[in-house]
């Protein structure tokens, strides 16, 4: 029988799916969004899902709902680190940890300690170092900054499933250090002085409001690094309480380098959650739909011509 993983689609997302790789288990897996948990796990409970062995889901906040679905199956094991998650602990097949050996820890951390009880060749020092290069870079909790974002930036290089087999490929070598090839140290060279231009820009456009009481930069910007953007913003302006990142293409951001502001309370306003300083809400067509006719007043979608 064949594993699934259902999982989120950064970093912390997509790397689950590089470690089950490497057990050379059979397996399919789902990377999504936030605001496609509901209607994924919707269509999941549509099929008989007790064909697969295992079912894993990591770094995803599922919905109370959810569980009650998923507490009727005996296959379930779910590893995520958010704090707005955290009631999930109430069932037994659920690992929710902010903190884990005394530091923030991520989904892929969580998993990885999983996966090494089952698979004792993971627990090497190369694959050890990746996981805690990805801790690193989602928690935005650096011991080793430039290569943690370094790494944070392959999969914009190469997309998705490219990075995926690359990096499965990389960790099974017998190797005690994780390292970057010349191509790719090449090309984020000069893709760190295009970042640092795009962030400069975005500092001219962003727009500061009072959001339900707290003082807001806000900027539109997609496909790049928010957390290294919404970083530079707060650092820049520490009068802002947050800095909002709208991507109209997938979903809102917020990000703060404050101590004294906690954005998953933020988020939660909004149907969103995440961390004190990283967090999200979806950004769905119904928003999308309400930018149109609120820029082109008298604008009319045809579907509704068709009900």
């Amino acid at each position: 029988m064949k594993d699934l993983l259902i999982t989120h689609t950064d970093l912390d997302g997509i790397s689950p799916i590089v470690l089950l790789n490497l057990t050379e288990k059979k397996f399919e897996y789902k990377s999504i969004e936030i605001n496609e948990v509901e209607e994924t796990f919707n269509e999941l409970f549509e099929k008989n899902l007790s064909l697969y062995e295992n079912i894993y889901i990591t770094d995803l906040t599922i919905p109370e709902s959810i569980y009650v679905k998923l507490k009727e199956l005996n296959n379930v094991k779910v590893f995520d680190h958010h704090e707005t998650h955290l009631y999930a602990n109430a069932y037994s097949f659920a690992t929710v940890k902010v903190k884990e050996f005394g530091h923030l820890t991520c989904g892929t951390e969580l998993f990885y300690n999983y996966l090494k009880s089952l698979y004792p060749k993971l627990d090497t020092p190369l694959i050890k170092e990746y996981v805690d290069l990805v801790r690193q870079i989602d928690t935005w909790d650096f011991t080793d900054l430039t290569l943690a974002k370094q790494l944070g930036s392959l999969p914009l290089i190469y997309g998705k499933k490219e990075f995926i087999k690359l990096l499965s490929k990389r960790l099974k070598k017998n190797k005690d250090h994780f390292e970057l090839t010349a191509f790719e140290k090449r090309y984020l060279k000069i893709k760190n002085e295009d970042e640092t231009n795009f962030i400069e820009n975005k500092e001219k456009q962003m727009v500061t409001y009072l959001i339900e009481g707290r003082k807001c930069g806000v900027v539109f910007a997609s496909n790049c690094n928010k957390s290294e953007l919404g970083n530079v913003l707060s650092n820049h302006h520490p009068e802002l309480d947050l800095i909002i990142i709208i991507d109209t293409t997938k979903a809102i951001s917020y990000r703060t380098s404050r101590d004294d502001v906690r954005v998953n309370d933020f988020a939660s306003l909004f149907g969103g959650g995440g961390h004190q300083k990283a967090s999200g809400s979806s950004f769905n067509d119904n928003d999308r739909d309400s930018i149109v006719k609120n820029y082109y007043k008298n604008a009319k979608r045809l579907e509704d011509d068709k009900n």
